[in-house]
């Protein structure tokens, strides 16, 4: 396996948080088997670059393939994937807003689909760079090609206000910053912030800090194994332990036993860098 986080060109980090690449390659006595992925407080452009990936309902276990790339805005859902032999993937995380400022889109517009195409968002220049990822010989070609792609779009961005210096705050802080606090340093009031907030991130500000501390809590246990759900809730801030198994079960669906279970047997090692 190989996963390598990325710096964004120098012109891109106002909106671009990093760039990642990750690729897993398996030999034929393997079967590719699903994983789970955590909804995250993270607004992306993916690019499928090997073989097709598949996404699993978690109920019928049917499968569906996935576009070469996709936009991911906000998203309160936990989803099953399944990569080919050959998985190789390309991730622009966005600073917080910063999609909405990428797409001049309100993220409210984006909320209810767990993913779009991104021939639909992006146009038909995709296809010259799915095409261009596919032809690349090295990682570093391949961030190069995607970072040439968001540089030409730059000069499209929404104006960046004082509120988009504030709210990747919130993802540093793990969601425990005090949202009167968020709008005085955006130079808002209380409800003005909460509308801009929805603009830019699709959900209310509460409902948002919910959601990074729970992807704290999923993170964790993902790169380390071996701790207790009980320090895990205390480490994010939870109440108790039965605030966190509440959080797990509105945005992953099930207990968070389950999803121990589901990180353990998976092939496909997957670590975010969403608070570093």
């Amino acid at each position: 396996m190989f996963q390598q986080f990325y710096e964004p060109h120098p012109a891109l980090k106002e909106f671009v948080n990093n760039i990642m690449i990750h690729e897993v390659k398996l030999d034929a006595n393997h079967i590719p088997r699903a994983f789970p992925i955590p909804p995250l407080p993270e607004h992306c452009l993916m690019f499928y670059v090997r073989n097709t990936m598949h996404v699993e309902d978690p109920v019928t276990k049917e499968r569906r393939p996935m576009p070469s790339s996709i936009v991911i805005g906000p998203n309160l859902n936990r989803h099953i994937m399944v990569a080919g032999r050959h998985h190789l993937m390309i991730k622009v995380g966005f600073q917080a807003g910063g999609l909405y400022r990428f797409l001049g889109i309100p993220m409210s517009e984006l909320l209810g689909n767990d993913e779009f195409d991104g021939l639909d968002l992006l146009g038909s220049e995709m296809n010259e760079v799915d095409e261009r990822l596919r032809e690349a010989v090295s990682f570093f070609e391949m961030k190069t090609i995607v970072e040439n792609f968001l540089l030409k779009r730059a000069g499209r961005l929404k104006q960046m206000l004082p509120i988009d210096h504030v709210l990747p705050l919130l993802i540093k802080q793990r969601g425990l910053l005090k949202i009167d606090r968020l709008a005085s340093e955006a130079c808002l009031s209380t409800r003005q912030f909460e509308r801009v907030f929805q603009q830019r991130i699709g959900l209310s500000p509460r409902h948002f800090s919910r959601l990074v501390r729970f992807a704290q809590a999923w993170i964790i246990k993902e790169q380390h194994p071996g701790i207790s759900w009980i320090k895990i809730a205390h480490e994010c801030g939870y109440f108790d332990q039965m605030h966190l198994i509440r959080d797990f079960r509105e945005f992953a669906g099930v207990n968070p036993s389950l999803i121990e279970q589901e990180l353990l047997e998976s092939q496909t090692k997957f670590f975010n860098r969403l608070f570093c």
